[in-house]
């Protein structure tokens, strides 16, 4: 693909335009893109929502792949994985993405990610694994077993805020069941929310899975004179989708101050699994009145 080509098909990103994303620069297997500051991309107080982080590089790591892709066959798209280290806060400030494919094998691509601030200071660091296949007449192997999701038990009230300008509530996530250290998140299938192919966005998913990991650590805290933020989180993506997603996060071990939650991804009514991960979440407590 042309760098125009690239460009062209980024242009047709529907979630890149929900975050306001804008292609930078782009070259022969590299690529920037910029997020300028927007409140709705942001929690509360204009730190911005790490599933928005992570979206940012998954777009720029997909921008550099898609510059040495042959598309004279006819690949079938998708991130295979992705890491994110959340190296401090960005507050109310644009970001920059640069994305570089270290090794290109026949169909698999492993890219580096690195995200500055407006000073130039290093935010985040990012690796993904992007895939373009072409199977061809080939029939695609596949085996899933569709789950279950636990019903709605326990405390059922909304865990999230509902401010007028919140990321989680732009990308419309909402609480379907909560009990501590563990809680179940919805997110609907709108087309903001998909790709250039009509699919659930990988960065929507990155969203969904770090605003669960969040909660069900929040969720075995005391609120009063807590903090807290995102180290890292860690996805793979199995298929893709174009339904509304359920995201069930449950936290497997506090060391202190650090909580560890796996956290599955599946479609509202089949039960096919589109995401799994984990997040790692530092949460500050206040001891004895001292915070």
């Amino acid at each position: 693909m042309s760098v125009a080509e690239a460009q062209a098909r980024f242009a047709r990103v529907a979630y890149a335009a929900f975050l306001g994303v804008t292609v930078e620069d782009v070259g022969p297997e590299r690529a920037v893109v910029r997020l300028p500051f927007r409140e709705d991309n942001a929690n509360i107080g204009g730190v911005l929502h790490g599933g928005a982080t992570a979206s940012l590089i998954q777009l720029a790591g997909t921008l550099a792949a898609w510059t040495g892709i042959d598309w004279e066959c006819t690949p079938s798209l998708n991130t295979v994985d992705l890491t994110v280290q959340y190296l401090r806060a960005a507050l109310q400030e644009d970001m920059r993405a640069e994305a570089i494919v270290l090794r290109r094998g026949r169909d698999i691509f492993f890219l580096d990610v690195t995200v500055r601030g407006a000073a130039q200071q290093l935010l985040s660091k990012g690796l993904m694994i992007y895939r373009a296949p072409d199977y061809g007449t080939h029939p695609r192997r596949l085996y899933t077993r569709p789950g279950t999701f636990a019903p709605p038990a326990g405390d059922t009230t909304p865990v999230l805020s509902a401010p007028s300008v919140d990321f989680t509530r732009k990308v419309q996530i909402a609480t379907r069941s909560r009990t501590p250290g563990s809680l179940q998140l919805t997110m609907p299938c709108i087309p903001p929310h998909c790709d250039e192919q009509g699919q659930l966005h990988p960065g929507a998913l990155a969203t969904l899975l770090d605003t669960a990991g969040t909660h069900a650590a929040w969720s075995l805290a005391n609120r009063q004179g807590a903090r807290g933020s995102t180290v890292g989180i860690q996805l793979s993506f199995p298929a893709a989708c174009q339904e509304d997603v359920v995201a069930e996060a449950q936290v497997q071990q506090r060391s202190e101050e650090l909580f560890y939650s796996l956290v599955q991804i599946r479609t509202a009514l089949r039960g096919q699994l589109v995401a799994m991960g984990q997040v790692s979440y530092r949460l500050l407590e206040a001891r004895d009145g001292v915070p």
